[in-house]
């Protein structure tokens, strides 16, 4: 099954941070990173969760009010560029990326855009697979780029075949763990990653254990986890 370090290892370390993607990166056997994209006042692309800088940052307001450059003097957040340029020399041995592009409250016109020339000019399209809650913003990926792995993300796994199928013509589907309440013969054929709502760094409680060889008989090909680390132990 697809091991996926969500946000980075992000149980263990600051989500979304180049500390946590590069020791996810470091993991042996990992298929690949989850990160969040938005984009700053000043139009740069930076990977942060969260529309609001309160909950991960000593900052206050929106991402898009503030500029990387203050970002940079106060805080953790890398911009997409920075995260590319740690991860390419492991994406270049096989290790993927899911770029998760933030826009289903804010639509940050013209990222889609941004994003996809950015991962073109570090020569990684073939490692980067794209999802959103937006489903405007999958189906115009793919309409810029009918190449482009995209995955359709969302809570309920038939909504997200529902868009998959006949609205962005995507390529995965990307359902919450609980949502996943098809039959087997529904989802041959179907590439399902499931994400999970789990406790982040710094963690106030235990990580719950998911049964791996339970959920690929059920037909599901990766998961997203905050602890990945746990699941790849030498």
């Amino acid at each position: 099954m697809e091991i996926w370090a969500h946000r980075g290892c992000s149980f263990r370390h600051p989500e979304n941070t180049l500390e946590s993607f590069e020791a996810a990166a470091k993991l042996p056997g990992l298929t690949g990173i989850e990160l969040d994209v938005q984009l700053a006042k000043d139009g740069v692309p930076v990977v942060i969760h969260d529309e609001k800088l309160d909950r991960t940052t000593t900052m206050v307001g929106y991402v898009k009010d503030w500029a990387f450059t203050e970002y940079e003097k106060y805080t953790k957040i890398p911009s997409l560029e920075q995260v590319l340029t740690l991860l390419k020399p492991y994406m270049d041995k096989g290790l993927l990326l899911n770029i998760e592009l933030k826009n289903s409250e804010i639509r940050y016109e013209g990222m889609e855009q941004k994003v996809m020339d950015m991962v073109s000019n570090f020569g990684l399209e073939d490692k980067v697979i794209y999802s959103s809650f937006n489903s405007d913003s999958t189906k115009l990926i793919k309409e810029m780029n009918p190449a482009a792995n995209v995955a359709c993300l969302g809570e309920d796994i038939i909504d997200c075949m529902n868009d998959c199928n006949f609205k962005v013509h995507g390529d995965a589907v990307h359902p919450y763990i609980r949502k996943v309440n098809l039959p087997l013969f529904a989802l041959e054929g179907t590439n399902v990653r499931v994400w999970t709502k789990e406790p982040l760094f710094p963690h106030e409680h235990f990580m719950r254990e998911h049964d791996l060889k339970k959920l690929e008989s059920k037909g599901i090909a990766g998961i997203f986890l905050n602890n990945p680390e746990d699941y790849l132990k030498v």
